[in-house]
């Protein structure tokens, strides 16, 4: 497990963001925790933005093509503002 802290400009304190890796079989499963956010529109942005990067780290993993960052990450925002 590896955790860091993210500071943001006028924010009272710092997020908190943990890495985990758990052995699953021939597998790795990865979580990512980000805690501590300020406000939902903070965790829309943060949700999509951590969705995204993940899902371009499996298509570089696949050896796939990397899809589109901007477009992921619009896709995404609007998926979490529908849930959160």
């Amino acid at each position: 497990m590896l955790s860091i802290t993210w500071e943001e400009k006028g924010q009272e304190r710092p997020s908190e963001v943990t890495f985990e890796l758990t052995e699953q079989g021939d597998n790795v499963l990865l979580t990512v925790t980000h805690r501590r956010l300020a406000d939902r529109s903070q965790m829309l942005s943060v949700a999509g933005g951590w969705h995204t990067h993940l899902d371009i780290l499996v298509d570089r993993l696949n050896n796939q093509p990397p899809r589109p960052f901007w477009a992921t990450l619009t896709q995404a925002e609007e998926a979490y503002r529908a849930r959160l």
